[in-house]
Parts: structure tokens; sequence; C-alpha cells
């Protein structure tokens, strides 16, 4: 059959803008990347890729155009080619996949031909290695959590039984149409007056960036919080009637703060955009960048930022489906792009997850690095966090350290008396 149109969302055709300019590496690659070890099943590894293709249409959904003109073709569904690479024979295995995953993050999907990219490097008997890279015009970071679960529910139903999905609601085309519907109306305007009044007179942090010496490279640095801090931050937001995200974004303020010596900061962030119950099964590009701008209480305790934090992700959770960029707010210069200093906070799964007579281990891509100029991102792994740094070569490597060490730095103080002035903990 031949191809379905569908229109691209709004999210889509500005993502399109950044493709074309970048269109030399992998700077919009989302992969799916896992350890699968115990009795691996190559076949079965690829029989599940074919049926989650199958399954949703955004991974078999190719485009043409650019800009407002973008649009997206619905492919039939076909298998899905796994290129395996044998490992076993080099001298250190492990490396030779570290190595050869970093080569694949960095290389572009093609998505005028197809949306996605299968690879797996056996590097020991009992163990695999799988990057299913696809092209962020397709998946976000939610999706990319819903398919971990799918893909291990198909490898675990192979061959021949049925896996025990939950029936997926929407298609993407068919949030794409939701979507356009509720923003032609008053709610695109009650949107875009609200973050109008966000991004007015806002300034970015500022943070020690430099011209970098010709051969710097972009960085990517990680730390990890152990389970009684990370217990601790989540008791916080338990007590505090507020969520992790909130308590991990209000650390990054006060640590921005201490950078910077700016009380009012804005960072920018990827939320899901999947207000609708229909779309929480939606596999596709649903995120929307917001922007997050706060003012810290003068000489107040860290639950005072928190909850001046919580209200700030509060209101732009109610205000996620109109994407800032396309708000004119006749600001002065900003200091730099909005989306200069991102923070994330990545779902929390069951990062381990057993499947027929394998162990599926999802894995945090840091390889792949950020198409933003600072971004942090909080990983849940097991009773921790992982505090992960991507950044450009404008920031010098010992200011990076510096930035995430006082994340850390922070996290702890605040779990062990979350009453400290903020005067105070800001000095440590």
């Amino acid at each position: 059959m031949a191809p379905r149109p569908v229109p691209a969302s709004v999210g889509q055709r500005l993502l399109g803008i950044i493709d074309h300019y970048r269109a030399d590496h992998g700077a919009l690659n989302c992969p799916l990347l896992c350890r699968v070890t115990g009795t691996v099943d190559l076949d079965a590894l690829a029989a599940a890729l074919t049926a989650l293709t199958a399954r949703h249409e955004a991974l078999r959904t190719t485009f043409t155009g650019r800009g407002p003109r973008l649009a997206q073709l619905v492919q039939d569904p076909r298998p899905v080619p796994l290129s395996v690479l044998d490992l076993r024979d080099a001298p250190d295995p492990r490396a030779a996949a570290d190595a050869a995953v970093a080569t694949e993050l960095s290389t572009r999907v093609d998505v005028g031909a197809w949306p996605t990219r299968a690879t797996a490097w056996r590097v020991a008997d009992d163990e695999v290695v799988l990057c299913f890279t696809m092209h962020h015009l397709v998946t976000d970071a939610w999706s990319c959590g819903l398919l971990f679960e799918e893909l291990r529910a198909l490898y675990d139903a192979h061959p021949g039984r049925p896996a025990a999905l939950p029936p997926i609601r929407w298609q993407y085309g068919q949030f794409v149409a939701w979507q356009e519907a509720r923003l032609a109306g008053d709610e695109l305007n009650r949107q875009r007056e609200f973050w109008r009044a966000q991004l007015t007179g806002l300034r970015l942090p500022r943070l020690p960036y430099r011209d970098p010496p010709p051969d710097a490279t972009p960085g990517v640095r990680g730390r990890d919080l152990d389970a009684t801090v990370a217990g601790g931050l989540r008791e916080l937001a338990r007590q505090h009637r507020t969520t992790l995200f909130s308590v991990t974004l209000a650390i990054y303020y006060a640590v921005l703060h201490r950078v910077t010596g700016q009380g009012d900061l804005a960072v920018a962030s990827l939320f899901a955009n999947r207000s609708h119950p229909d779309s929480r099964r939606t596999v596709g590009f649903c995120a929307n960048m917001v922007v997050l701008r706060t003012k810290l209480p003068p000489f107040a305790t860290f639950p005072a930022l928190l909850a001046a934090t919580h209200a700030t992700a509060t209101a732009a959770f109610a205000n996620q489906e109109q994407p800032y960029q396309a708000v004119a707010t006749g600001s002065a210069n900003l200091g730099g792009r909005v989306d200069d200093v991102v923070f994330q906070m990545m779902a929390e799964l069951d990062h381990r997850v057993p499947a027929a007579d394998a162990e599926f281990e999802l894995l945090l891509p840091e390889a792949i690095g950020s198409r933003f100029g600072t971004e942090l991102a909080i990983a849940p792994r097991g009773s921790g966090l992982r505090a992960v740094l991507f950044h450009t070569p404008r920031l010098a490597p010992a200011d990076a350290e510096r930035l995430l060490d006082g994340y850390v730095t922070v996290a702890r103080a605040v779990v062990a008396d979350p009453a400290t002035p903020l005067s105070s903990l800001l000095r440590r």
C-alpha cells in the first residue's frame, strides 16, 4: 500500500528545523539502549523489534519537507533488520562495545528513508548490548520507557505466544489531530498569555562560559547519589506533597544561584505533554519544551525554595502544550538561547526486568551527548539516582566538575538538614 500522509505536529515542525541545520551528526538520535543477559535469543529479539514497529505507527513513519512544510508518511509494517556484531574476541569486549555504541549514537538516522536502526553487539556468550536508534521526530523519553516495557514483553512472548500488552488508544496521528483541535481555540490564547508573562524580562543563568580552544570537545560526566541520599530526597518530596522532579530541580536552582549569584533563575525542560488519557501509551514526539522560571525566596530554607519550585512546575505542567518558541515577548536580549540551560528528570522505571531466560537492563546513553548548551539529567537507578551533566565546549571541564560536585554536595546537605538557611547552604 502507498504511504499514508499525516500532518506533522507543532513540535515536530520546530524539531525539523534543528534537524535541517544539524544534518551531519546524530544530535537528534534518541536511542533505546539496553543490556540483555542470560540465554539471549537474537532471533526473538529481532522478532520483538519487528512486532514493536508494527504496533506503533511512529516507528515506521518517514518525513518529507521541512519547517511549515514538514509532513509525515506512515509506512506499512516490515521486518526490522537487526545488525549483529560479535565482539567476544576483542581484547576488552565491553570497552569495544562502549566505543561501538558511541559511534552508533553519533551516526545520523536518515528519517527520510526510515526512522529507526537496530544493532546488537555480542559481548559474551551470555551478554548482548542492544541499541534501537530512533530519530527524535518519532519518539521522546516517555516513548522510550514504553518501548522498553513492551520490547521485554514481546521478547518474552516469542515464539507464537501473544504478548499481554495494553491497547493503544491513540496512534501518533490521532494525538496530532487532538492537539491541533485543542490549540485552535481559546486554550491556545490562554497558554500563550501564560508563557508571555513567564518569558518577559527573563535572563538566562550566567554560567562561566568561555570561548573554547580549537581542540575542545563536548563533555559528559556523571555522579551517583546513593540509596540513602536518594531515599532522603524522595522522603522530602513526600513530606512536602510534591514530586521528586521538583525536589531535584530545586537543588539545581540552589546550585545555579551559588554559581551565578542570580535570584531569578530559568531553566528549560522537556515535559511529556500527555494530558489526555488516550495519549499515555502513544509512541511519538509528544514532548514539549517548557521554561521553568523561579525566583529564589531570600533568606529562606530549602523547603521554601521547594515550595516555589513546586508552584513553577505545576503551572508549567498546566500550560505544557504551547511551545514557548512560538510566543513573542518583545524581551531584550536573554543572554543566549532559552534552552541553553536544561534540566531533565528521567522516568522512574523498573530498569531490570526478566524476560524468558534473559534479563533486560535499561542503560542511560551517556555517549549521545546533548543538543543543548548545558543539560543536567537525573536518572533513577534502582534505589539510587545518577546525575549526568552534558555540556558543550563553552563550559570548561573544571567548571563542569564544580557544577556537578556542587549538585551532589547540596543534595546531601538538604537531606541531612532541610531547615538549613539557603544563605548557609549555598556557601558549602
